[in-house]
């Protein structure tokens, strides 16, 4: 990693200097480390972009002028970038121009995409002054209904890459000189970012966020994960809310550090190679969600790694979904051996609301941890409150403080608390922030809360304080956290039951621990009824899956009037849990993936074949070994393809016409089908791919065409097809 230069050591937290907004806080860095490296962006093809500050702040300036045209208070500018160093820039040069800026996921032109459901969502909230856009989601815009919404597009030229090992374009060109500050730099008070939460499609909130909130909680960033100068990191995170965005794109400007940045989708599809880039840059700070490091420990199974040296990592922040000890445990012992340390790990809890980070500290595995009441699951502490947050733990029902090991409702208060929801519809019951003429509030009445005659955050999570540090148990607000991604029950409920005629209207979505999280649906079903409870549930789990991306681990099939409700009519998802847990949920249980292969394996070479296959599979290829079309070619690669996707989705089989979503596929499994197959066949296959053809035999056709468009012929694929059957070794799992 570049950007080692210390020819001026940066003001800011070190010196305990503090800065207006983030504009100043760049304008110093562009000032005081103009040659620093501020970002890295590692491509999937092994190559790095980087960015300096001095070049960051000139094409950020150069993208300020542009919104800022017609005014010096410009409204919020929606943000459409893959991840990389356009999307920075495009970031910062809001952040210069006073706009608030709204991230937001790229939406893809494939029919009921959930990503484009979402952004016609926020579209239609924010309504934003302008788009700011990559060229490649510019031309895919052209293709989606976006409504009458859309405001004007902005899309500056590409220009060099600084520093970029192949000289691939970046998302603008450099300056002659450096370009002017805008006029009037934007305030502490003034609005920097609006931050739409993760997970549901059909409500989605902007959390509003001032220059001061976001300053504030970097700093707390700051200190509860020791970062310094000296600090190296990587992420692979989105970029487009708390965790990556603000964690790992704007704290590494306030301390000085540069950070090396890579897709969430490489991740994904090859886990290891975060560990590899941690090895390789002898990183000090990285992490993630706790899923994160149960795919390290699963993909890791009998990877080579010896040359991998993990003991420069000092922190590995685990948050985002609840911290499971036993996840850590597995993780510190398999690449123990690689020098990593378990008093690494950071077990830490926060939300949007609160700008990121509210409490943390490193885990000490020597210490028991906490369990709440007999038989209970021992629980992770998150740790103390981070520097000016409070945190108190009250009664749901009437707000009255607990005390210490009693759970109840989390509460927070502090700089980093927002004031609100963009378009909210009305102040807090018990108050705001008190500034008037802005159109942000609290849409519910239920986000703020009054404790001792202070206004504070109600979470909606419940957990309880312990000696000052808090353990968080689960979520009183009718929300599942799925793979670090907050999903409302509501709509996983109206995915299965929407136009179903299977089921009747009622259903419950909750998560238990067995010992991990485990999302349950339950639904009513008609007293007379068409097919097996199986084929029920089957449809069930395609219909969630397609709408929410929740891989439901149990559906519970309950007779009439099963499901509890409350007297006006509304479900009591509580309390169906309860009553699941007991066993007192009258209903038929099937659970979402068998456990057992059928004798069947995936394979690190990626084969993913049961030895039966291999020899039809090996039979199919030498049959048309002579000018095979593409007929003959997709045969055989479709039932290897068919074996990796029941190995991976852990069923006993999978039929070549049979869809991902109906064997309980998700995107965390697409990318492990992308990298099994890849590395199989030796030969790209985009995850992109995985998730946009239905079947395995669509997928083998897609790739053929798209290996063809590489000058791979079908001679080369069969070949490659041959090869594998006849060295792929019996018996290995992945």
């Amino acid at each position: 990693m570049t950007g080692s230069q210390r020819r001026h050591r940066p003001s800011g937290h070190q010196g305990g200097q503090t800065y207006a907004s983030l504009a100043r806080l760049l304008l110093d860095r562009a000032q005081g480390l103009p040659d620093s490296t501020a970002y890295e962006f590692l491509h999937s093809d092994g190559t790095v972009d980087t960015i300096s500050y001095g070049t960051l702040y000139e094409r950020a300036a150069e993208v300020a002028a542009q919104v800022a045209l017609g005014g010096d208070r410009p409204g919020p500018v929606l943000l459409l970038y893959p991840p990389g160093l356009g999307f920075v820039t495009a970031l910062w040069g809001c952040l210069l121009a006073g706009a608030p800026a709204v991230p937001a996921y790229p939406p893809l032109p494939r029919p009921g995409d959930r990503g484009t459901i979402r952004f016609r969502h926020i579209l239609a909230d924010v309504r934003p002054s302008h788009v700011l856009v990559d060229p490649f989601i510019r031309d895919v815009l052209a293709d989606i209904d976006a409504g009458p919404a859309l405001p004007s597009l902005l899309c500056p030229d590409p220009g060099t890459a600084v520093g970029g090992e192949a000289g691939r374009p970046t998302a603008f060109g450099r300056g002659q000189t450096i370009a002017a500050p805008p006029r009037v730099l934007p305030g502490t008070d003034d609005v920097a970012l609006v931050q739409y939460t993760s997970g549901s499609t059909s409500d989605p909130k902007g959390v509003v966020l001032r220059h001061s909130n976001l300053l504030h909680n970097m700093r707390a960033i700051t200190e509860v994960f020791g970062l310094n100068e000296d600090t190296r990191a990587v992420s692979w995170l989105p970029p487009y809310h708390d965790m990556g965005l603000i964690g790992c794109i704007l704290t590494p400007v306030l301390v000085g550090f540069p950070i090396r940045l890579m897709s969430p989708l490489d991740f994904l599809k090859s886990p290891l190679s975060w560990l590899r880039q941690i090895s390789t840059l002898q990183v000090t700070a990285a992490g993630g969600p706790n899923f994160a490091y149960d795919l390290c420990v699963r993909r890791a199974r009998n990877e080579d790694l010896q040359d991998l040296d993990l003991s420069s990592w000092k922190v590995a922040f685990n948050g985002a979904e609840p911290v499971q000890r036993r996840t850590m445990e597995e993780f510190a012992r398999r690449f123990a051996p690689h020098g990593f340390r378990p008093s690494a790990f950071l077990p830490c809890y926060g939300l949007a609301e609160a700008t990121l980070i509210a409490t943390g500290h490193h885990w000490d595995p020597t210490e028991p941890d906490d369990t709440p009441a007999p038989g209970a699951a021992p629980r992770v502490s998150c740790g103390p409150a981070a520097g000016g947050t409070s945190v108190a733990v009250v009664d749901p029902a009437d707000g009255r403080p607990l005390s210490d090991g009693e759970e109840g409702e989390i509460w927070l208060r502090g700089p980093s608390i927002t004031d609100g929801y963009w378009n909210g519809t009305g102040a807090s019951r018990t108050g705001s922030a008190d500034r008037p003429g802005e159109a942000f509030g609290d849409r519910s009445g239920e986000l703020f809360g009054d404790l001792d005659g202070l206004r504070h955050l109600r979470t909606g999570d419940l957990g309880y304080l312990r000696d000052g540090e808090l353990f968080v148990t689960g979520r009183r607000k009718d929300v599942l956290v799925h793979r670090g991604v907050n999903h409302h029950a509501h709509d996983i409920e109206s995915a299965a039951v929407r136009g179903n005629p299977h089921v009747r209207p009622t259903a419950a979505a909750f998560m238990v621990e067995d010992p991990e999280p485990v999302v349950v649906l339950a639904v009513e079903r008609p007293p007379a009824r068409a097919g097996t409870d199986e084929e029920t549930a089957r449809v069930l789990r395609t219909r969630v899956l397609e709408a929410t991306g929740v891989r439901l681990d149990v559906v519970v099939l309950c007779a009439p009037r099963a499901i509890p409700k409350t007297t006006s009519g509304k479900v009591q998802r509580t309390l169906a849990r309860d009553r699941f847990l007991a066993g007192e949920l009258d209903g038929a249980v099937t659970i979402g993936a068998p456990t057992g292969l059928g004798g069947g394996s995936v394979e690190p070479n990626g084969s993913g074949l049961a030895d039966g296959d291999r020899g039809s599979a090996a039979a199919s290829a030498s049959a048309s070994a002579s000018g095979p079309s593409v007929a003959e070619v997709a045969e055989p690669l479709s039932t290897l393809v068919a074996g990796v996707f029941a190995g991976v989705c852990e069923v006993p089989e999978c039929g070549t016409d049979q869809r991902l979503a109906d064997i309980g596929g998700d995107s965390i499994r697409a990318a492990e089908i992308a990298a099994i197959v890849e590395r199989a066949m030796d030969l790209p296959v985009p995850i992109e791919s995985v998730l946009a053809t239905a079947t395995p035999d669509a997928l083998a056709r897609h790739l053929l065409t798209h290996w063809a468009e590489q000058g791979v012929g079908t001679p080369s694929v069969l070949g490659r097809l041959e090869e594998l059957s006849m060295t792929a070794p019996e018996g290995t799992t992945l």
